[in-house]
């Protein structure tokens, strides 16, 4: 089987992963008791609330997909609701909920999508802070990459990242996580989009890829 290399922040079993991402938390100063839910879109956002002592897990939680919406119910989140994946499908969660209280969107400092703007036109009440900054990991430059590699990538950033170190060989076959990411290659012609915008989603899809030796 051909190997599988995931480009990522954090590592998934069964796979080499290289991180090729790495985070920088921010703590800004929020008051939590103004707002009455709380909007997730990433795993690395719940991180960054580990920096709080405020209780966050007890406002309403909006969460981009439901590996996110899983994550926040494990770190404690009662009320959880999950979006299909993609930022642009919070916003038709978030008008049933106009009008009843104000939004606290923890992000990262770079977003690859402007759902909030739509949000706001719409009349809900959206406040954003900063908690956390993706930078590209200059250590992952060491790297040697198999010419048949099947590479997943999770985010925009890290195919920017990658893409600053690598090349992309035409040998490679690519799986996106998601449209979004999908959206970001700028070189790469051919690029899988895997089915669910989840990890494992993508992981399952690159391994059928892997496996059949037709797509090399």
């Amino acid at each position: 089987m051909r190997p599988i290399y995931l480009i990522s922040k954090t590592p998934y079993e069964g796979v080499i992963h290289i991180p090729i991402l790495t985070i920088s938390f921010l703590q800004p100063r929020i008051d939590f008791d103004t707002y009455q839910g709380i909007i997730l879109t990433s795993k690395q956002a719940l991180l960054a609330l580990d920096h709080y002592t405020f209780g966050w897990e007890k406002l309403q939680c909006i969460c981009v997909s439901e590996g996110t919406a899983e994550a926040a119910r494990k770190a404690g989140a009662l009320n959880v609701e999950a979006a299909d994946g993609y930022g642009r499908s919070i916003p038709a969660i978030l008008r049933t909920k106009a009008g009843k209280g104000k939004w606290l969107y923890v992000r990262p400092k770079v977003i690859a999508s402007d759902w909030v703007m739509e949000a706001r036109k719409e009349g809900v009440e959206i406040d954003e802070a900063v908690v956390y900054e993706t930078t590209c990991n200059e250590a992952a430059r060491e790297y040697t990459i198999d010419k048949d590699a099947v590479l997943v990538f999770t985010s925009p950033s890290s195919i920017d990242c990658f893409c600053a170190s690598y090349p992309i060989l035409s040998s490679y076959s690519i799986v996106a996580i998601g449209k979004t990411t999908r959206a970001a290659f700028k070189t790469a012609k051919e690029v899988h989009v895997s089915p669910l915008t989840s990890v494992e989603s993508a992981i399952e899809l690159a391994r059928k890829i892997a496996q059949d030796a037709s797509a090399f």
